[in-house]
């Protein structure tokens, strides 16, 4: 593994940060930055798959830059190397950090929709693994060109068998390695629990989105699916194949769920309410 240097030193003590790895995706960073910075994520550390136009100008041009820490890393199959070297160079930084894909977005589902508070009852434990909603195509062929959170508002049965996967939020003080994207080892006799504080001891879990889940934007449009296939998996170096998107897409567009969109809405107007008067 090749890992390169790294901008935008992070200071000390977030509360909450996001590590995620990322190749040819810097379409979709500026609405998922804003969202997660809406429900509280305070940083993000962040490896550039070597993408074409690189994350560190995509953030710059955004305004963004200073929420993120990039770092670039080179090759196939890197997603847990990232992550490991997330822990091992930054773990000291935060107290969480959530270990996500850029086509995932964390949502408490209990106002007033602050991550970091949600976590406070978890803090005895290793992490938290949270359960994904799959959400499918919408029907969409192309590219719609609006945001993906309007676009693709179908989503599966919560029983859906791909929801069964988890992705991790954790204490990195706890964590020992991660050999899976899914899931993270723990020392100190530390270990991951759900939503409702029950064991956690790999990739998967009986779905339970009560209180918290992870919107899954794994299909998007046929078009964009087309590309991701470019793009390959970060975890492996197999090949994605359309048959990948007909098994989650098919059974992925039957409830309508928009709670995303009403927690962006909430959390907007609350900002709003407490900006002073000038």
């Amino acid at each position: 593994m090749r890992v390169l240097k790294y901008f935008s030193k992070p200071k000390l003590n977030y509360k909450l940060a996001i590590c995620a790895i990322i190749r040819d995706e810097n379409a979709y960073l500026e609405e998922w930055i804003k969202y997660h910075l809406l429900i509280g994520v305070e940083h993000f550390f962040m490896y550039d798959n070597e993408s074409k136009v690189p994350v560190k100008t995509t953030l710059k041009a955004l305004g963004l830059a200073q929420y993120a820490t990039v770092r670039k890393i080179k090759g196939e199959a890197q997603q847990m190397n990232a992550y490991n070297d997330c822990v091992k160079r930054f773990g000291e930084h935060a107290q969480w950090i959530a270990f996500i894909d850029i086509d995932e977005y964390i949502v408490p589902k209990i106002y007033p929709y602050h991550l970091p508070d949600f976590l406070e009852d978890y803090k005895d434990y290793g992490g938290i693994n949270i359960n994904w909603a799959v959400f499918g195509s919408s029907g969409h062929k192309k590219r719609t060109n609006k945001p993906q959170l309007e676009s693709f508002i179908l989503r599966s049965e919560t029983n859906f068998y791909k929801n069964r996967h988890t992705k991790c939020i954790i204490q990195p003080k706890f964590a020992d390695s991660c050999h899976n994207p899914h899931y993270f080892d723990y020392k100190d006799k530390k270990f991951a629990v759900n939503e409702k504080f029950k064991p956690v001891v790999d990739a998967f879990s009986d779905v339970s989105v009560d209180k918290i889940l992870i919107n899954h934007y794994y299909c998007r449009s046929e078009e964009e699916y087309l590309e991701k296939i470019t793009r390959g998996a970060g975890d492996s170096v197999r090949v994605r194949k359309m048959d990948d998107f007909h098994e989650h897409n098919d059974e992925t567009n039957i409830v309508e769920d928009t709670l995303i969109l009403e927690i962006i809405k909430t959390k907007t107007q609350d900002q709003l309410k407490m900006e002073p008067v000038v």
